[in-house]
């Protein structure tokens, strides 16, 4: 039977999100404060998110409050259906801007790592894209009503026009599909940043399950999609937009939690040094021209190519820090001669 009040199911994952969100926020936070100490333009970008998500919880707080997830008969007195609709209202720039903000987090990160050109440009283009449409349909949804209020004055008398809801709901899709895309593609990226590097099992189990993760989130944009539509229901709208809401709050929550797990490995690392799993050792290995450093202090020295020849070759140096995590997050590739002098 179908629930006559889903507001406490909106409650419920705002909630879960908003405390899931801000733990690992304040980990990151600390993590490249005190870790590492280096805190970077991804870092402010995350917390920028991080506060438009607060406050997107909040106005979804507000809106349970006025009607959120309850039939339009059902709300009591009726004139709590203009203030619920203006918070719901409220919550879409928010999550728009969020989201502006955690994928340029993201993108800043792997750009920190991206040796190749065509990487970079990969990245950059994606971004670019993302965040043009972003501003497009952040100005479209604000605008879709002039003034603006009468997208929920209009139940109350008030004067004004709105454009046809199908075209907000055609952009909604659009939206949903390039943020989608942009999500697989931060996601995969870093597969054919390592996919040649010599990496020990556990960086490999790291990387991947940060990608799992944000494959994870994208995922929640995916099921969103067939929901999208309800947004031409004007005669029960704040019923009919519920899990629009709930899988919006999901998508930027788990987001948020996926890019800051990304950056949490230095901690770990400082918790379980002493252990055989995490690794606290340090080896040096020199074999056929190859050399390979691991340190627990977070320098990884990854020779790719073998002694082509006695005297001269070239070494690939891979080397991450403590200021990011997993490895593959922050590597910095140089390349350097050497000879063997024991030849």
């Amino acid at each position: 039977m179908e629930a006559e009040n889903r507001g406490p199911q909106v409650t419920g994952v705002t909630t879960f999100f908003l405390l899931l969100s801000t733990l690992t926020i304040l980990a990151r936070c600390y993590c490249r404060t005190f870790v590492i100490r280096g805190f970077g333009l991804d870092d402010w970008a995350a917390i920028v998110a991080w506060v438009f998500f607060t406050l997107f919880c909040s106005f979804a707080y507000a809106g349970v409050a006025h009607g959120t997830g309850q039939h339009a008969w059902n709300i009591k007195p009726a004139s709590e259906i203009p203030i619920g609709l203006k918070w719901w209202w409220a919550c879409e720039p928010m999550y728009v801007l969020g989201n502006m903000a955690l994928k340029f987090s993201i993108a800043i990160m792997l750009l920190r790592i991206a040796a190749s050109k065509i990487h970079k440009i990969i990245i950059w283009a994606t971004l670019i894209v993302l965040e043009l449409y972003s501003g497009f349909y952040f100005f479209l949804f604000v605008l879709q009503c002039r003034p603006s209020a009468y997208f929920w004055t209009q139940y109350t008398g008030g004067k004004g026009t709105c454009i046809d809801p199908r075209i907000t709901v055609d952009a909604t899709y659009g939206y949903s599909a390039i943020s989608c895309g942009v999500d697989w593609t931060l996601a995969i990226m870093p597969i054919f940043i390592i996919w040649n590097l010599q990496m020990n099992s556990r960086t490999k189990i790291s990387v991947a399950l940060i990608l799992a993760m944000g494959a994870t989130a994208s995922t929640a944009t995916i099921v969103r999609i067939p929901y999208i539509q309800t947004l031409e229901d004007q005669a029960d709208f704040l019923y009919a937009t519920t899990d629009v809401a709930i899988w919006s709050i999901l998508e930027t929550g788990l987001g948020i939690t996926a890019s800051c797990l990304a950056t949490l490995r230095p901690l770990f690392r400082e918790f379980f040094s002493r252990s055989k799993l995490f690794g606290g050792s340090s080896s040096h290995v020199i074999t056929g021209g190859r050399y390979v450093r691991s340190e627990s202090i977070g320098i990884e020295e990854i020779g790719l190519r073998d002694g082509c020849c006695k005297n001269a070759g070239t070494t690939t140096t891979i080397q991450s820090d403590l200021a990011y995590a997993p490895d593959m997050d922050g590597i910095r590739v140089t390349h350097e001669n050497w000879v063997d002098r024991n030849a």
